[in-house]
């Protein structure tokens, strides 16, 4: 495929279009003349990571992407690729970015749509799971993403605070403008005042009308508590969430700071996006168009989408109440359901009803397997608190306030499925994804 020549303009590293096709044309002469095929490509500056991406794809070679730039984590996916580029601090690389390097010879950007990109996601064993994707699939969610959301980012700049490296990153934060023709900040946000300053300092210039937010909602959880935007809220047109359902007492604050709820997207890197729903318009998913659905007697989601196998039947590990063929009430994790004694409960409800509770702002919920004979297994809890719960933590001791909780469980759950240990968190862990880091949540209770 021919990639579309526009004037997207690259703010944060003050380069257009044109700068940008010439850095990539020249980068990939440098891939066509390394024999190797597949590239392990990993660069936490997302220009550079785009420069490459796209030389690597028009010099044919397939991609290979890890989760992080951790050094297990590079050393598995290695075994997965011939060599690397990206960040050199990271692991010798024969091709690495450069920003002097210019193409003389300014031709279109031509891609293999055949071409694979293997990503990687956290298997049920604990090691990264390879997830292979074409080319074509990614740009066919693009088209997908544009026909269902092209007039909301219409005229805006997209701004981000996840990572490219993510499949959700990827699209939302790279492919989708790129594609589109919009101007894009690639630099990462990570904290909101970052953000902030940002939109101040450009949201004056005559060539700027509005500002487009890709973000998690581990990020969005964290802004309502002291949402510093509220000032640029008029410039901020609309915001997108992905990587898990957003809480609803964190879409209402959103609507009301902001005016708007975030757009959810639910999907995974095995799925690509399935559904989408604002809460500040209904509760309930709505699945993209080309997307198929229906579920099995566990109320299990299965669908039948372009992004996986052709097509094929897929079951995913979302429980639903579907309402029509094309919108579901989402129920939780089918892998979020367990068993204590053979009494089964879901942990995604659980985690519900804790969230309800006043003094809580954010709850993990997790199973504590006890592989010793006669004892069973437990489950735990992982808060953090109001400013206002904080207080009353401090107030009457960790053991009186976990008894409170416990008894406005009592009101939803049997005892014996009632967590039973309590851990308090300033704030919970999640990764530059916008995922929580479980493991670490499972080592307060060794």
């Amino acid at each position: 495929m021919k990639w579309p020549t526009n004037n997207s303009y690259f703010y944060g590293d003050n380069h257009d279009f044109a700068m940008w096709q010439q850095q990539v044309i020249a980068h990939a002469e440098q891939f066509s003349a390394q024999s190797a095929q597949t590239w392990l490509l990993f660069d936490a500056d997302s220009y550079q990571f785009s420069v490459l991406f796209f030389a690597l794809l028009v010099a044919d070679k397939s991609i290979v992407l890890p989760q992080n730039g951790q050094p297990e984590q590079l050393t598995q996916c290695l075994n997965h690729a011939d060599e690397f580029t990206g960040d050199t601090r990271l692991a010798p690389a024969k091709v690495t970015f450069s920003g002097e390097i210019k193409s003389k010879h300014i031709t279109d950007i031509e891609i293999n749509e055949a071409t694979v990109i293997r990503f990687f996601t956290s298997g049920s064993s604990g090691k990264p799971k390879a997830i292979d994707k074409t080319f074509k699939q990614l740009i066919q969610e693009v088209d997908v993403l544009q026909a269902q959301f092209g007039e909301t980012l219409k005229d805006t700049v997209i701004v981000a605070t996840v990572s490219h490296q993510h499949i959700y990153g990827l699209l939302f934060k790279l492919l989708w403008p790129l594609y589109s023709g919009r101007d894009v900040c690639l630099k990462s946000f990570e904290y909101p005042e970052h953000l902030l300053h940002f939109i101040e300092l450009n949201g004056k210039s005559a060539d700027v009308q509005d500002f487009t937010l890709i973000s998690s909602p581990a990020y969005y959880h964290r802004l309502v508590q002291d949402n510093v935007l509220i000032p640029v809220k008029e410039k901020l047109r609309s915001c997108f969430s992905s990587g898990g359902p957003l809480q609803s007492g964190a879409a209402q604050l959103l609507q009301e700071q902001l005016t708007h709820a975030p757009i959810e997207v639910l999907g995974s890197t095995e799925t690509g996006g399935i559904a989408w729903r604002q809460q500040s318009l209904s509760s309930i998913w709505q699945a993209f168009s080309p997307i198929k659905i229906k579920r099995d007697d566990l109320q299990q989601l299965i669908i039948s989408s372009p992004y996986v196998d052709g097509g094929q039947w897929y079951k995913t590990d979302d429980r639903v109440e579907l309402l029509d063929s094309g919108h579901f009430n989402l129920l939780g994790r089918a892998d979020r359901v367990v068993k204590i004694e053979e009494k089964r409960c879901s942990l995604d409800e659980i985690t519900q009803r804790i969230n309800e509770y006043q003094w809580v702002d954010e709850c993990y919920i997790l199973l504590l397997e006890n592989t010793q004979q006669q004892k069973r297994s437990e489950i735990g809890a992982v808060l953090v608190l109001t400013e206002q719960g904080e207080i009353a933590l401090a107030e009457q001791g960790k053991f009186k306030f976990s008894q409170a909780l416990k008894n406005h469980l009592k009101a939803f759950f049997e005892p014996l499925v009632i967590p039973r240990k309590f851990r308090y968190l300033s704030v919970l862990p999640y990764n530059t994804q916008g995922k929580l880091e479980k493991t670490q949540l499972e080592k307060l209770f060794d």
